[in-house]
């Protein structure tokens, strides 16, 4: 699979892994709010402060692509607000249709165009009224390497039964291949939509049980190994990387002075009944944008 040079969304998405598609980042991390103190902040954390803006906001599409397991791929809107210190996951069941320049097209459908991601990222900034300028596509290997490296998920309620579990919401400890196994099970009782949810959600435990402080710590390593993996498709560049890595790691470091809070996972309903077809209820997509991409690039 051919790759190009990455850059800012590896990491976040590395540390919180992909989950809930992909695959992959969703991975990054917490969602953490800022407190209120009878003390001053000292002069550093006020200059970083001052440096970390709304402009550092980014979204990244992460895609989990694993053609020989006969499912559909796994999609995920990662938005990354290091500035409010906010992670918002927003899985998309891979079935989304709507008619664009007066034709039908679907997000599976469009991404089989090139198998890479920009096609994906068209139909998703057509649809959904959001720029989606940068995207990831893992196969299976790449994502399994960066459920590993973020340490996978541990005491998760799995309601599927699988691998031995017995689905009934016993929290169990889920390695990389069981992990994968989740977000790609095709008979979730609510169908893709329920799927792409779950997928999100089990990405937002993975992203609030890593160690924030550790993933800003090793931020330039764990970006090089990802975005070096021959199993990673991506248009995020080493400039991108650059211009945003100072936001990304103001976003995981957890001083005295953050409360460490869950990340977020966004649940999309469907515009009306389409049978075997997703339709995006519109009234929906517009709280989003208003709620998370009112500053979108």
């Amino acid at each position: 699979m051919s790759k190009k040079k990455s850059g800012h969304i590896a990491i976040p998405f590395l540390a919180t892994l992909f989950i809930g598609l992909i695959v992959i980042g969703g991975a990054a991390m917490f969602l953490i709010k800022y407190l209120n103190k009878e003390e001053p902040l000292t002069e550093a954390p006020a200059k970083d402060v001052a440096t970390v803006t709304e402009e550092d906001n980014h979204t990244v599409l992460l895609i989990l692509s694993t053609p020989d397991k006969e499912c559909k791929s796994t999609f995920m809107l990662m938005r990354s607000m290091p500035k409010d210190k906010k992670l918002l996951f927003v899985g998309i069941p891979a079935n989304t249709i709507a008619v664009i320049d007066g034709k039908q097209h679907s997000l599976e459908g469009s991404f089989k165009e090139d198998g890479k991601g920009a096609k994906a990222a068209e139909f998703i900034e057509a649809v959904m009224g959001i720029p989606v300028e940068r995207y990831m596509t893992f196969d299976s290997d790449s994502f399994r390497r960066v459920c590993d490296m973020t340490g996978c998920v541990k005491q998760y309620p799995v309601d599927i039964p699988f691998g031995g579990f017995k689905g009934d919401g016993t929290r169990e400890n889920l390695n990389s291949e069981q992990i994968e196994t989740y977000v790609t099970y095709s008979m979730f009782q609510n169908g893709e939509s329920d799927r792409a949810f779950k997928a999100a959600a089990l990405m937002q435990y993975m992203v609030n049980g890593a160690d924030a402080q550790a993933v800003a710590n090793h931020l330039e390593s764990n970006f090089d190994q990802i975005i070096n993996h021959s199993g990673i498709f991506t248009n995020i560049t080493r400039a991108d990387y650059n211009r945003l890595k100072h936001a990304i790691k103001y976003m995981f470091e957890c001083a005295a002075e953050y409360k460490i809070q869950p990340a977020m996972a966004y649940k999309l309903s469907s515009e009306t009944d389409a049978g075997n077809d997703f339709i995006m209820s519109k009234s929906q997509i517009e709280e989003l944008k208003r709620d998370y991409f009112t500053d979108a690039e």
